[in-house]
């Protein structure tokens, strides 16, 4: 069986890159980061993605539509604003570690080093509770035997 120190040392080092995967997926100029960004559905084709900055559209002379849908046009932009932000990202993560359902479907990983690692905690806990068990058991039956029942 591992050390409880060496399972603690491995999730934070899982969660540390787990989080700075996400802060790199997040914080990156990509079209979907950007709150200036709109996703519409296209019949067949997916999403596309339209500027709906003002300044930036009137830019735009004729059509009043600027398509910005790949990563190339939201590096090139000088108008980008991030939707999230390092604090959002870290409080994201820490509420998918804090749902069981999420953090198993997310990262099944560390979802198990947390299961191992409340388990282990609640060892001691079991020892004292079966204890308290045998100790009520045993005056219950002591009050039963010797008449003190009312």
């Amino acid at each position: 069986m591992r050390d409880k120190q060496e399972v603690l040392e491995k999730f934070w080092d899982l969660s540390d890159r787990a989080l700075k995967e996400l802060k790199l997926k997040y914080l990156s100029r990509h079209p979907i980061n950007c709150s200036h960004n709109v996703r519409y559905k296209v019949k067949g084709k997916g999403q596309i993605g339209l500027c709906q900055n003002p300044v930036v559209l009137s830019y735009c002379r004729t059509k009043k539509v600027f398509v910005c849908n790949d990563t190339e046009t939201a590096c090139r932009c000088k108008l980008f604003k991030c939707v999230n932000s390092n604090e959002s990202v870290e409080t994201n993560f820490r509420n998918i570690l804090r749902s069981p359902s999420r953090c198993g479907n997310d990262y099944p990983k560390l979802a198990i080093l947390i299961w191992f690692l409340q388990d282990y905690n609640t060892f001691d806990k079991r020892t004292v509770r079966l204890s308290q068990t045998f100790k009520r058991i045993w005056f219950s039956v002591w009050n039963l035997l010797s008449c003190r029942w009312w």
